[in-house]
């Protein structure tokens, strides 16, 4: 369990999701998260869940709902939550534009340009929300009933 420091603190370069929480959020890691964990936590206390392992969507509401947290926003964290990058908001509009609009092949990638094409094609042609079942880095926000 770890708390959210001030702005201008160092927590904020590895958490960027937690730039968009109040003061006092609570990040628990899914890993790691102990049977206890429950009795400790007081209502109405904002809480991230971050897990990295693949398909961590169901993981991660099913932790939620054990908790009982109310789920009040998602993100899918790109790469990963160690190096993050991109955050998305896991929402149609926001999972559709990251595809359309941000995501691209960097210039240079003589060899491996084509490939990266392709796959770049695939993941635009795929259901939107395949994107946030797959991907393993994942940032759930909500409150403590």
């Amino acid at each position: 369990m770890s708390f959210a420091e001030p702005a201008g603190r160092a927590r904020l370069a590895t958490s960027p999701w937690m730039t968009l929480c109040p003061p006092g959020t609570v990040e628990l890691d899914a890993r790691t998260i102990d049977a206890n964990a429950a009795d400790e936590l007081t209502p109405e206390l904002p809480i991230v869940l971050i897990d990295q392992r693949p398909f961590s969507r169901r993981r991660l509401r099913r932790t939620a709902q054990r908790l009982s947290i109310e789920i009040e926003r998602e993100f899918i964290v790109l790469p990963s939550l160690r190096h993050p990058l991109v955050l998305i908001d896991d929402t149609e509009a926001a999972v559709r534009h990251f595809w359309t609009a941000i995501a691209t092949v960097p210039p240079g990638l003589a060899i491996t340009a084509v490939p990266a094409s392709a796959l770049l094609a695939l993941a635009r042609s795929l259901p939107w929300s395949w994107t946030g079942a797959a991907s393993p880095g994942r940032a759930l926000v909500g409150r403590r009933r």
